[in-house]
């Protein structure tokens, strides 16, 4: 059983998702990244993976998994090892003991290894189905349901080593103590939890180790308050970072293997009043190819966002505040423009992921390196997309409109509160109207919001109280939309650790300059209220609206949208 290339071209022209010399095109770019071609074309947005999943469902008449309505036991599911799960994208859902048959969700249901591998491993008979991969990794999640208990269970017994060492060995307590177990030991823990953030807080009388879980900080355990030395030596060996540095900040990074994935670890580290405070951000290594879709977009948002950033020339900036996505969804988009033929180079601070065949630059000060300096010294090598990380100050924003004026594409992020205050803020840097009407080709506003979690997600009607300030929002805003009447929240479980949340999405506003918001911004009469209704007149959906619609759906709650929209 497989779908060979030409029944996949096939099937896709049939659908309309491309023609037949689309796909040969795309077809040879993906084996150039190595990559499946369908991954591709669901990274360009020109195929959803909903829909290739029910082509490939249709075509073997396969069943699709659908663990959000039958969510699969633990015990079944650890009738296969985490490892090997994750490996081969597949997980074990269903046994029936008398046929000695178990049901198993794989993103691909034709790969004749994995079948047989199964059969073998598993000593019975496979029923095959199809899982979308964002069901996939909420069906990984039970797995770490069981790490986490067994995390803590281990991070008790290494606290409780350590007490016994520091009181045998006051002295020569750091060298005594097992700080390299301890410390892999919560980065581990900390990947495990999906944790964004890893922070060693040294305090008067202790040591706090917080994890930032979808976006919210969580206290992790408290620790001998000597034992912060050892722990930051240990990071700057890591981070190649000068140990013997105790008054300046210094920003490092390193690799990290958990489990079985490698974590890009950035450092920062930070005198305070206390000790040295350890900020460790862990990132994914794995980012390329992700799509608009997978960050959340609408599918109305995502295709006016490919239109937007296959222009050839001009500027696409992404705002928001610290934390909420930005980066993210700057290298999706690098990922969708990534092509042999583009030379694409960048200035960030920091590099937070390394992107095949893309010229990455780090801020360097010591080294006269900023974002202007590097801006110009980046043109001089005829770049076709430039990124630079962010526009903060007259002089980058004056070089960035000049670039994007001589026929580059130029990306960069902003902080403002919403897309149409970035035309303010960009006049506000010095740049007049009339450039911002000819460079500027879109903005793309975000926030993040947790997901409910599947496992224990509920219906009810709303409660008064968000209900009453979700209305004097739209109200304030002038949205006609309503509040729904049934709306959805989790209410707690083992999976979530009782929160209700599990994963984060991001919820959108994308403003697109055309002929009338170019006029309203070159007319001299500009204000936030004409900006905003020309936006909405050109298809811009306010972010308000767009979490809105994600409520309804069940992918977040009211207070959530309003947690991260509110003034």
């Amino acid at each position: 059983m497989s779908l060979s290339t030409e029944r996949l071209q096939e099937l896709l022209v049939e659908g309309g998702v491309v023609t037949a010399e689309e796909f040969r095109e795309k077809e040879k770019e993906a084996k150039r990244s190595n990559i499946p071609v369908t991954r591709l074309l669901i990274a360009e947005g020109r195929l959803t993976q909903q829909y290739y999943s029910e082509l490939i469902s249709k075509f073997f008449n396969i069943p699709i998994a659908d663990f959000k309505s039958v969510p699969p036991k633990p015990d079944v599911v650890s009738l296969l090892p985490e490892t090997i799960a994750r490996g081969r994208q597949i997980l074990v859902f269903g046994k029936d003991e008398k046929r000695k048959s178990f049901k198993v969700a794989m993103t691909d249901p034709t790969d004749i290894e994995n079948l047989n591998f199964l059969k073998e491993y598993l000593k019975g008979e496979v029923e095959p189905y199809i899982i979308l991969p964002e069901d996939l990794r909420y069906g990984f999640q039970l797995y770490k349901k069981k790490s986490s208990e067994n995390f803590e269970l281990a991070l008790s017994g290494k606290i409780r080593e350590l007490s016994t060492n520091l009181k045998k060995a006051e002295q020569n307590a750091l060298e005594s103590v097992p700080l390299g177990e301890l410390f892999d030991t919560l980065l581990d823990y900390g990947a495990i939890l999906d944790a964004s953030d890893v922070y060693f807080q040294p305090e008067e009388n202790e040591l706090k180790v917080r994890f930032r879980v979808d976006g919210l900080l969580r206290d992790i355990i408290s620790l001998d308050k000597s034992l912060g030395d050892g722990i930051a030596a240990r990071v700057k060996t890591l981070s190649k970072l000068r140990i013997d540095e105790h008054v300046k900040p210094q920003d490092g990074r390193f690799r990290f293997r958990s489990q079985d994935m490698d974590l890009d670890v950035r450092s920062a580290i930070m005198p305070t009043l206390f000790g040295e405070k350890i900020t460790l951000r862990l990132l994914t290594s794995n980012q390329a190819y992700i799509s608009f879709e997978e960050l959340g977009m609408n599918k109305e948002t995502n295709q006016n966002m490919e239109k937007a950033v296959k222009k050839p020339f001009g500027m696409i900036l992404s705002s928001g505040p610290t934390g909420s996505g930005k980066t993210t969804t700057i290298y999706g988009i690098l990922s969708l423009l990534n092509k042999p033929e583009v030379h694409i180079t960048t200035i960030e601070d920091p590099i937070e992921y390394i992107v095949p065949n893309v010229s990455q630059t780090q801020v360097n000060l010591q080294a006269g390196i900023t974002f202007p300096s590097g801006l110009r010294a980046l043109l001089r090598h005829n770049p076709d997309i430039i990124f630079i990380g962010e526009i903060r100050d007259p002089e980058t924003s004056d070089i960035s409109i000049n670039a994007a004026l001589t026929g580059h594409l130029l990306i960069s992020t902003i902080h403002t509160n919403d897309a149409s205050s970035t035309i303010f803020r960009l006049i506000d840097l010095g740049v007049e109207p009339f450039l911002i009407g000819a460079t500027l080709n879109a903005v793309l506003a975000q926030r993040l919001v947790r997901k409910i979690c599947a496992n224990c997600i509920e219906s009810h009607p709303p409660d008064p109280a968000p209900q009453a300030r979700m209305e004097a929002e739209l109200m304030k805003m002038n949205i006609k939309a309503k509040v729904p009447r049934i709306v959805f929240s989790g209410k707690g479980c083992g999976v979530c650790n009782l929160s209700g949340y599990k994963g984060r999405t991001g919820i959108f506003e994308l403003l697109v300059v055309d002929e009338g918001l170019r006029t309203v911004i070159t007319s001299g009469n500009l204000t936030i209220d004409r900006v905003k209704k020309a936006a909405c007149e050109g298809g811009m959906i306010p972010m308000l609206e767009d979490g809105l619609g994600k409520i309804e759906r069940g992918v977040t709650t009211l207070e959530e949208v309003l947690r991260v929209i509110s003034d």
